[in-house]
C-alpha cells in the first residue's frame, strides 16, 4: 500500500527542516498565531492544503474536531496521535474560534 501523499510531504517538510524560522513572521507560522501546538498545526494541515484554508475558518472546538474526524475519514489524512490530535485542537479552538476576529 503506497502512503497518501499528504504523509510524505509531510515527512518531507519535516526531513528538510523548513522549520519556524524559515516561514516565520512577526511570530506567525504561514499566517497562524504563534502559540502552543503552532508548528504541529501548521504541518499537520499543511501538509494537504493551503494554510489560508485553515486561517479562514472560525469554528468552534466541536465542529474542529469532527472536522479531523471527517479528514481522516474522507479525505485520506493520515490519523495524527491522541497526543498531537488533543494539542492541534487545543489550538485551533482557542486562536480559530468564533469570537477571534480574522485578520
Amino acid at each position: 500500500m503506497r502512503p497518501h501523499p499528504c504523509t510524505l510531504l509531510l515527512a518531507a517538510g519535516l526531513v528538510l527542516g523548513a522549520g519556524p524560522s524559515a516561514l516565520a513572521q512577526d511570530g506567525q507560522l504561514g499566517g497562524l498565531p504563534a502559540g502552543r501546538g503552532q508548528e504541529e498545526t501548521y504541518y499537520a494541515c499543511s501538509a494537504c492544503h493551503s494554510i489560508h484554508l485553515v486561517t479562514q475558518q472560525r469554528l468552534p472546538r466541536r465542529r474542529w474536531d469532527h472536522l479531523l474526524d471527517w479528514m481522516v475519514a474522507e479525505q485520506g489524512m493520515a490519523e495524527l496521535p491522541a497526543a498531537d490530535r488533543t494539542l492541534i485542537l487545543d489550538y485551533l479552538a482557542t486562536h480559530l474560534n468564533p469570537d477571534v476576529p480574522r485578520s
